[in-house]
């Protein structure tokens, strides 16, 4: 049948599994939540759950991908600031119990929490190297004014410059 996987009717039945495991989840951990009790709470037979998922973790990880597509258009990798792109994205996880059940529950290995921290580990690391080699380079600059600048300008650009280039990314 053209469509199945994509029709109203599937999309309806989809969203009504995934509604039943957050319930679950609730009070249960993921291991614990069988097929069964997910298709009691959900009010649909399994051959209907098994033509739409393999388990309950198939299930999850499919809850987890919908956040991730949600969140991702939120995050800006580029030249924003994590003050602009971040709180939006803290917003769609606070107002959404689904999001928070995730990260709580998968801390880990979330990939929901992995697509926010991502570009966030990125900004803090380009962050600290740059305060790194700024206070790097006044320490080299008042360490050759208290010595008594005999070195040359130039041999001290080169030793920051050195400096810089050796730090790993």
């Amino acid at each position: 049948m053209p469509g199945i996987k994509n029709n109203r009717r599937a999309q309806y039945t989809r969203r009504q599994l995934k509604d039943a495991l957050i319930r679950l989840l609730e009070h249960n951990s993921l291991a614990a939540i069988t097929v069964t009790e997910l298709c009691q709470e959900a009010d649909v037979n399994r051959g209907t759950f098994y033509l739409h998922y393999a388990s309950p973790a198939e299930l999850f990880a499919d809850i987890e991908r919908d956040l991730v597509k949600e969140v991702q258009p939120l995050i800006h990798t580029g030249t924003a600031n994590i003050d602009q792109w971040l709180p939006p994205i803290l917003e769609v996880i606070q107002s959404q119990e689904t999001a928070t059940l995730i990260i709580i529950r998968n801390i880990h290995d979330s990939p929901l929490l992995q697509a926010v921290l991502t570009p966030v580990r990125a900004q803090t690391l380009q962050h600290y190297q740059q305060v790194f080699h700024e206070s790097g380079a006044v320490r080299v600059i008042t360490k050759w004014l208290a010595s008594g600048a005999n070195e040359s300008p130039m041999a001290i650009a080169q030793v920051i410059q050195n400096a810089i280039r050796q730090t790993p990314a």
